[in-house]
């Protein structure tokens, strides 16, 4: 039995920058450059064991990151070890041949590795590509359905199976008893039985937010890994271990484990509100029940209404999410919430957030913003919704009009707090920031900071200090984001473009590939087929 040690080892060697000669930067340029299997007949020779090799190493990263999940321990090294394991699926996958008969597992499995290393955003793009065939085996469908967070169906597709009398146990002793099903048939039933009603139990956790329904899915599942390994039914074995460390990690970042249980001090509605809350996102057509890494320390914050806080994630990292997490607590007190931003489309675009959230709460939502002034109806908005989105300028016209107009506000959400500068709109911002945080009564208001570029260091340090008026605190930081980020340079040629990846140590693996994809009458863009790595040799 492989120690910790030994799994951590293993994972970092295998995971290293060109590690088997370099089979992953192989096997992605590969995928870059073949449309449906096939390859062009100018193309690299990748090696005739590039298949086989790709999916023994992605599997055998998979095994290893599992186990070392498992057993509780270096979490930064197995979820760099799912992220190496989704890499190596995926470019198994990517523009393969339709009629792969593995095709549909290793793409289940990549986009499993990619979502238990928090890459749900990575799961969702690498699934949803699947084909209109994908010749995925019932319990992969129903692990690509909560992977793309289509709840609704999964439950439907549970039910169907577990409901079908040819699934159930007198049937299945039936037939093997008259001999019309042999043992691996029987496996297979009773192990893809059991998988379903998993995800059953685990379906309506979500919805409920019940642990004892996640503790059973997670029971049953130990019970369909156990039985698939005595049987020697491999693949069935992946597919419930998967399933295992699949919702395990789930359950542990979902909303109903991760946002608190007790609000703020005299919230008595606060309770109720947070059901409603998790109900709401869950209802979705793409169900969001979980937080993501970057949103888990301002989660844990949120309940604290003196804590003003500054927020600085990357773009599309959730600081929507956490303005709301926020704005909640503040409703559950019966405190009102301003969101003030600088920009025009982006107030219309957080009213129709915070109104998609919101208004099935029970709590009204509206937005000022246009030309400077107060429009008919603006202040009698400002004074009387529950949410209110302005922009400064509008804000700023009428507090002068009547300073007492947000003196039951009790949360006030600066977005893009990186546009507070030297520029005539940016200080037009901070002389209103200013403002809210002279009055007399800015101590009974929580100030939330959101920004997705603010600078680290002193300027962030000193940022922090002013909004938070030299209370000791933090910012809430993370590099995390729920994509890949690369760096390349877009060189305009006339009526063509040539995008090269350039910019990472190496260069591109195939340096003289070029795509060429027609974008209208006269426009091209070429590509350099996987950069970041060594030009072959």
């Amino acid at each position: 039995m492989e120690t910790i040690e030994d799994l951590t080892t293993f994972l970092r060697q295998a995971g290293a920058d060109g590690a088997r000669g370099r089979l992953q930067a192989r096997g992605e340029a590969r995928a870059i450059i073949r449309r449906d299997g096939v390859l062009p007949d100018d193309a690299p020779a990748f090696g005739n064991t590039i298949d086989t090799d790709l999916a023994e190493y992605a599997l055998s990263l998979l095994r290893a990151a599992m186990a070392l999940r498992e057993a509780n321990s270096a979490p930064d090294v197995w979820r760099q070890g799912f992220v190496q394991a989704g890499n190596a699926f995926e470019a198994l996958v990517q523009n393969g041949a339709a009629d792969d008969a593995n095709r549909g597992f290793y793409r289940v499995a990549g986009a499993a590795a990619y979502h238990i290393a928090s890459y749900s955003a990575l799961a969702f793009s690498l699934i949803s590509q699947r084909s209109e065939q994908p010749n995925l085996a019932p319990p992969e469908e129903a692990l690509a359905l909560l992977i793309l967070r289509d709840l609704s169906t999964l439950g439907t597709r549970a039910r169907a199976w577990l409901l079908d009398p040819a699934h159930g146990d007198e049937s299945i002793t039936r037939l093997a008893g008259e001999g019309e099903l042999d043992p691996d048939d029987v496996v297979t039933l009773v192990v893809t039985s059991t998988i379903f009603r998993a995800l059953a139990f685990f379906e309506f956790a979500l919805q409920t937010g019940t642990a004892a329904l996640a503790d059973e899915a997670r029971s049953l599942l130990r019970r369909a890994i156990s039985l698939a390994k005595q049987a020697n039914a491999v693949s069935l074995w992946w597919i419930s271990r998967i399933a295992f460390n699949l919702i395990d990690d789930l359950w542990g970042s979902s909303l109903h484990q991760v946002l608190p249980v007790d609000g703020p001090p005299g919230a008595d509605e606060y309770s109720a509100l947070r059901s409603l809350f998790i109900g709401e996102l869950y209802s979705r057509r793409v169900a969001e029940v979980e937080l993501w890494p970057s949103q888990l320390e301002a989660a844990r914050r949120a309940t604290d209404l003196t804590d003003d806080l500054v927020v600085a994630l990357p773009t599309s990292a959730g600081k929507t999410r956490i303005a709301e997490i926020t704005a909640l607590m503040a409703l559950a007190s019966g405190r009102r919430v301003l969101v003030v931003t600088p920009l025009r489309a982006l107030s219309a675009q957080t009213e129709r957030s915070f109104r998609k959230t919101f208004s099935s709460l029970g709590f009204t939502v509206s937005s000022l913003y246009g030309a400077s002034g107060a429009a008919l109806g603006d202040e009698d908005a400002l004074r009387s919704q529950d949410i209110v989105i302005a922009t400064p300028e509008k804000l700023d016209f009428a507090l002068r009009n009547d300073p007492t107009i947000i003196d039951d506000i009790g949360l006030v959400v600066l977005d893009e707090g990186h546009l507070i500068g030297p520029s005539e709109r940016e200080i037009r911002y901070e002389n209103l920031v200013q403002r809210l945080l002279r009055r007399i009564d800015s101590v009974s208001r929580r100030i939330v900071c959101l920004s997705a570029i603010l600078p680290e260091g002193n300027q962030l340090n000193d940022l922090t200090a002013w909004i938070r008026s030299d209370a000791p605190g933090d910012p809430i930081q993370s590099g995390w984001r729920p994509t890949r980020q690369r760096f390349g340079t877009l060189a305009w040629q006339g009526n063509s473009g040539r995008l090269s990846f350039d910019l990472e140590a190496g260069g591109p693996y195939i340096c003289v590939f070029c795509s060429v994809t027609t974008q209208g009458p006269n426009t091209a863009m070429c590509a350099d087929a996987f950069p970041s790595l060594r030009c072959a040799a």
